[in-house]
């Protein structure tokens, strides 16, 4: 993980002393502790990474966490009380001076404990763009990892589309896929199944409730798996019975808009750029202003990876290593919506979609 720890160095403001993730209680943890760490188990609540500018790490555990800390190979510091925490930060602090914090992930309560454990000459400074900015671009493991999600998360879903038929819950196919997601590898799913049927498909985000498909239904299924805490996100709509003629043309009008932002995901372009293939191919047809969120994100140790987006304000600029989702989207209130999904890494020759499952317009049940 010396290595990792150096790419964040390098990104970092000249003069610091140190670099310091603190974890917070569930779900206040920063993702940037197990990226730091190359930790891929355990919770790590109250715990730190601590980061020295040799490319050095060290970790203050609590017991609870010892033996999955001990994974690290990373040198460490338990403690068992609250009294030994405040001890152990406090002897990692001392005699810094100028010390990084991501505070896109810390929590004020946290920061304030450093800042009173701390020297009063102490300055924090903000790393948390240098951090976004390392996290971007994947290594060789982690891109091996989100293959590995994708891969089972695309598996999952072809299990899962054999159950998928008029008379069943919303919530019984999400609780199918998860389990299937589960059974083939993953450690759990990357974020809540998304099963929206009928009308509840024009909501992006919506969940899977108590609704029952009925024939005729297009259904958005929204889905990942995460294995060894890195994720994948993929999102496939399908139809119980035959299309019509409606559905059918939604459907083929996100896959064009998808393919045109595919062609542009290549090292050099700008997110805004590729978001805008697919949005202008979108609103040159009947569903203008339809598409109603950004392209796609950054995905890794989180399923919203640090601040990796394609949207119309993107600034963003593609290179190689790093995955992004290309998942554009019409959604009609009242009718209906579809969505098509895939994790893309981008390569110097261009982009490789990690994410296999079907994507033709499936007619089941």
């Amino acid at each position: 993980m010396r290595d990792r720890v150096r790419r964040i160095l390098r990104n970092v403001n000249d003069g610091l002393d140190l670099v310091v993730f603190l974890n917070s209680t569930e779900p206040h943890i920063d993702r940037s502790f197990f990226y730091a760490t190359g930790l891929t188990d355990g919770l790590f609540e109250g715990c730190g990474a601590w980061l020295t500018m040799d490319g050095g790490c060290e970790i203050t555990t609590s017991k609870l966490e010892e033996e999955a800390a001990k994974k690290s190979g990373l040198p460490l510091h338990v403690f068992q009380t609250r009294d030994e925490s405040t001890a152990r930060m406090k002897a990692a602090l001392k005699g810094h001076r100028k010390v990084g914090i991501n505070a896109a992930e810390l929590t004020h309560a946290a920061f304030q404990r450093l800042q009173k454990l701390a020297s009063k000459s102490t300055r924090f400074v903000d790393v948390s763009e240098a951090v976004m900015k390392t996290r971007l671009v994947k290594d060789a493991q982690e891109i091996e990892r989100i293959q590995r999600a994708c891969d089972i998360a695309t598996k999952s879903l072809e299990e899962t589309l054999p159950f998928v038929r008029s008379g069943v819950t919303e919530a019984e196919v999400a609780s199918e896929l998860v389990y299937r997601m589960q059974k083939n590898g993953a450690t759990g799913p990357s974020f809540h199944t998304i099963v929206g049927s009928g009308p509840n498909g024009a909501e992006p985000h919506y969940t899977a409730g108590e609704r029952k498909i009925e024939r005729g239904d297009m259904i958005v299924i929204d889905f990942g798996a995460q294995y060894h805490m890195y994720c994948s996100d993929i999102t496939r709509t399908v139809v119980v019975g035959p299309p019509s003629a409606e559905q059918r043309r939604m459907h083929d009008t996100v896959a064009r808009a998808q393919a045109a932002a595919l062609a542009k995901m290549k090292p050099g372009a700008k997110g805004k750029s590729v978001d805008a293939a697919a949005r202008f191919l979108i609103d040159r047809t009947k569903y203008k202003g339809r598409f109603i969120h950004g392209l796609g994100h950054s995905v890794g140790l989180a399923v919203h990876d640090p601040s990796g987006g394609l949207s119309p304000s993107s600034d963003l600029v593609l290179r190689p290593n790093m995955v992004l989702t290309n998942e554009p989207g019409i959604y009609v209130p009242g009718f209906g919506g579809v969505r098509i999904e895939d994790d893309v890494l981008v390569t110097k020759n261009g982009p490789r979609v990690l994410s296999t499952a079907p994507r033709e317009f499936l007619e089941l049940g």
